[in-house]
């Protein structure tokens, strides 16, 4: 995919970004990146440089791993919070793994994907409800 503009990494308050030619563009931030400032990773990955875009694409590979850990509990029925042998009863609507009544919590949340965002409720497990803040 033919990326137009140049590189904006780097830049800040009264900087400009790196100005190098563009090979991609950011899932996260959308900014075009050099290949000096991001990768292009496997199923079009394509990742910046930037702190919170390294720290959201480091999140998502930790978060597939731990729901894939706590997948075999709900296999047989049981929630999928850790050391907790009660029934699986809700799902959570981020991670769609089950737990007990005792390991969800409902809450407000802003989503972006919406425009303009909107104030849902969600029930959430701690897990996700912890990860909240590197996507807020």
């Amino acid at each position: 995919m033919l990326i137009e503009g140049t590189c904006t990494v780097g830049g800040g308050f009264l900087r400009r970004g790196c100005g190098a030619a563009a090979i991609g563009q950011c899932v996260y931030c959308g900014g075009p990146f050099c290949e000096v400032h991001g990768e292009l990773g496997p199923d079009y990955h394509e990742v910046c440089s930037r702190q919170s875009c390294q720290a959201k694409f480091a999140d998502v590979t930790r978060h597939r791993e731990w729901v894939e850990a706590h997948r075999a509990s709900n296999s047989v029925s049981i929630c999928a919070e850790d050391g907790c042998s009660e029934r699986m009863q809700h799902v959570c609507q981020r991670c769609q793994l089950r737990f007990c009544e005792a390991h969800l919590r409902s809450g407000s949340v802003v989503e972006q994907r919406y425009h303009p965002p909107r104030k849902v409720r969600l029930v959430l497990c701690a897990h996700c409800s912890g990860r909240r803040r590197i996507w807020d």
